[in-house]
């Protein structure tokens, strides 16, 4: 009776059981499970530095921070050389199609992903390519562009010149060949679109390319110059066009803003005398340009030097590739977790069908350049970024930019805030503020009241007249300034200058607020930080840039860094006898709220407000030398004292005892003390453990005095307490000072 009550309860616990291990084994399935992503990438060959690398690279990284997010199924890399070559392109696509990927990214450049792409729609798999141009690439069937195509950048490029530089006629001048005749013809959309008059000159051999320049030079419109072709033909072209006195703006594509094409006219006698004498007003289209990118992408940028090191090339390139990454993988985990995906046919097919789904802003994938969705040819709208060489070759963003906006109104249409650029969709001039700080002098800091004082200039250069936006950029605000005073309306100087801008200059002197972070005193560094913001403009309307021409120093592009590289005087620290300055960095500060902020408007990917700021950021170390015979002296010659008494004579206990709580109180004077300076910390410092030990060596010469007396009153030998007492002082104080040692050597 009791083995038919017993054997129901038994079965139904086993039955638990199973089922619990299955659902822990099905978990760890789930955990483990992997997809593979494929990648065809120049590795060796020609363009193996300047593409392959970086590619691969942001690849890698979009990889890495995606399987550590924990998400499943874990993504695995399938690479495959193209060699920079045609032939080695298919071969890397036909190895791709062969293996388990179920989508691919890549190749870099149009001539290689041209050939790939038909023997990716033969495997069925889907790829994107984030770096080539080329109208013929969604000719593929299974292939998505998530740059904008030659033509699209042709048609962006007279929206810029209508809109941005006020441009009223143009002669274009192209290659024949398919590179040169899709940016024409996009060009040649956009200017019928605006009613811009245009000519257009194509050419074959070099003869006919130096007779249309002759032709172009000899317009008496004197129209602005668009060129349609490479850095081969390019440089001919500006130097015919500039020594035949031509200074109209000249426009043109991205693949020319790289500092090899500014170099090839460095040996020419114009160029010595006078730098920048052949690329004045040119510009030049790319997806992004790195001084003037979103907070998106600046964080990027962080984690990319984090992981490649400082010195790691990055460049638009490295966006597009870390997006179309992103997106890849979005697209493997859409299919692998997806109804119906069970084999590798199903899940290529999966991954397309996710691909095709974005086809609009309201279904977009997030990008760090804007949201990434797909028109019907499977092509992207995305805009272009223009950008100018300035001072030695730097290539920076122009003053005026045109960002597309998701959400138009009545009004800003009617006051031309906004403007028609085509297909229904508007854009708006977005002002590029070149900014700069120089430090005059940090007279003060005060730590017990979270406060520093400075002296600075501010300067700003920013465009003027027919360009000119609804941002005001000198109406910008000090947040962290409590005592001070800054009038935008009474600059120290301005003055127009010849490249179209407008220049200003401040001098401010104030006291600011600082998060000061006194964990490691008396051996802290501490950030000093100079900030401001233009609250009345978003970041679509007005980015504050670093003005790079103008420091000695150059940090990769996107802060000044020296010691101190023309941003600080070289007394400028002169008064902080406490304090070593060890660097002074300046770089772009955004501020972003995600929220609508109450706009019903605003959905999606436009519920995110940037508001542009700048700011300079001064690192200094206390000099500890100083500060520990100042504040730490009196407590090490304390320490002895007490060390001495531990060789006192038994009869002396009273005076043991007195030294050692005299020791102990002034110690917690001196710790008020210090305390007071540094004002009211919520957090123990790293100077109060040395007191703490202090008090316990305090309470071990007490302990030590008491319990030798009571041995001495029973006529008991005192040697063995005696000796304790000296070990564990010594303990104690040898203790300390080795920890301090090792965390002053991690600190540093």
């Amino acid at each position: 009776m009791i083995a038919k009550v017993v054997s129901p309860v038994a079965s139904r616990f086993v039955a638990l059981f199973v089922g619990a291990l299955l659902l822990l084994v099905s978990a760890a399935s789930a955990q483990t499970e992997t997809a593979k992503l494929g990648v065809v990438v120049s590795q060796t060959g020609e363009f193996a530095a300047s593409y392959g690398k970086p590619f691969l690279d942001s690849v890698r990284l979009a990889v890495e921070e995606a399987n550590a997010a924990g998400a499943a199924p874990r993504i695995e890399l399938e690479i495959q050389d193209d060699r920079s070559t045609e032939s080695g392109a298919r071969e890397a696509a036909k190895r791709i199609g062969e293996s388990s990927a179920i989508a691919v990214v890549g190749p870099v450049l149009s001539i290689l992903a041209l050939p790939a792409g038909p023997v990716f729609a033969q495997a069925g798999i889907p790829s994107i390519v984030s770096t080539a141009g080329s109208d013929l690439v969604t000719n593929n069937p299974t292939t998505f562009q998530t740059v904008f195509r030659n033509s699209d950048l042709g048609e962006s490029v007279a929206d810029y010149l209508r809109y941005a530089l006020g441009g009223k006629a143009a002669a274009v001048i192209f290659a024949d060949n398919g590179y040169g005749h899709t940016i024409a013809d996009g060009f040649k959309r956009g200017a019928e679109r605006l009613g811009l008059p245009a000519t257009y000159h194509t050419f074959k051999t070099a003869a006919e390319r130096d007779e249309v320049v002759r032709r172009v030079a000899a317009d008496p419109a004197r129209p602005a110059v668009v060129l349609g072709v490479l850095d081969g033909d390019a440089a001919p072209i500006m130097v015919g066009l500039r020594r035949a006195g031509v200074d109209m703006p000249v426009l043109g594509p991205g693949v020319l803003s790289d500092t090899s094409f500014f170099n090839l006219f460095k040996d020419l006698p114009e160029e010595r005398r006078a730098p920048g004498f052949f690329t004045r007003d040119l510009y030049l289209a790319t997806p992004a340009i790195l001084d003037s990118a979103n907070a998106d992408t600046l964080s990027f940028i962080e984690r990319y030097r984090a992981r490649f090191g400082q010195d790691a090339s990055i460049s638009w390139l490295s966006v597009q590739a870390y997006d179309s990454a992103r997106l890849a993988i979005a697209a493997v985990r859409a299919a692998v977790t997806g109804k119906g995906a069970a084999d590798l046919r199903a899940r290529r097919e999966a991954a397309f069908a996710y691909l095709v789904s974005l086809n609009g802003p309201t279904r977009a994938a997030p990008g760090l350049l804007g949201p990434i969705w797909f028109t019907p040819e499977r092509g992207r709208s995305l805009a272009i970024r223009m950008g100018r060489f300035g001072k030695g070759g730097l290539f920076e963003s122009a003053p005026i930019q045109l960002v597309p906006v998701s959400v138009s109104t009545a009004e800003e249409i009617a006051a031309g805030t906004l403007f028609d650029i085509g297909g229904g969709r508007y854009a708006r001039r977005q002002q590029v503020v070149y900014t700069g700080i120089y430090l005059n002098e940090i007279p003060r800091i005060d730590l017990a009241q979270s406060v520093f004082s400075a002296d600075f200039y501010v300067w700003m250069r920013f465009a003027r007249g027919v360009a000119a936006t609804d941002a005001d950029p000198t109406q910008f605000e000090f947040p962290d300034m409590i005592r001070g005073a800054f009038a935008s309306a009474k600059p120290a100087a301005q003055r127009d200058l010849d490249d179209g801008t407008t220049y200003r200059l401040w001098r401010i002197s104030g006291d600011f607020k600082n998060d000061f972070d006194l964990r490691h005193y008396p051996a802290d560094r501490q950030k000093l930080e100079i900030r401001f913001f233009n609250a009345r403009a978003a970041g679509d309307r007005m980015v504050y840039v670093l003005d790079r021409g103008a420091f000695e120093g150059i940090d990769a592009g996107f802060g000044a860094t020296n010691a101190f590289g023309g941003a600080a005087a070289p007394k400028a620290f002169r008064n902080l006898t406490q304090w070593q300055a060890l660097r002074v960095t300046e770089a772009r500060e955004i501020l972003v709220s995600r929220s609508g902020l109450g706009n019903p408007a605003l959905v999606g990917y436009d519920r995110l407000r940037e508001l542009s700021g700048f700011a300079m950021q001064i690192e200094v170390q206390r000099d500890i030398g100083t500060t520990l015979i100042k504040t730490l002296l009196p407590i090490g010659l304390m320490t002895l004292i007490m060390f001495a008494t531990l060789y006192f004579p038994p009869a002396l206990a009273a005076a043991k005892v007195t030294v050692a709580i005299t020791a102990g109180l002034s110690g917690a004077v001196l710790l008020s003390s210090i305390n007071s300076q540094l004002g009211n910390v919520g957090y123990v410092i790293a100077v109060e453990y040395g007191f703490y030990v202090f008090f316990a060596l305090c309470l071990v010469c007490i302990i030590t005095a008491l319990v030798g007396e009571k041995r001495r009153l029973e006529s008991r030998s005192t040697l063995i307490v005696d000796r304790i007492g000296r070990g564990l002082f010594v303990l104690g104080f040898v203790g300390t000072l080795t920890a301090a040692c090792i965390a002053f050597a991690l600190w540093r």
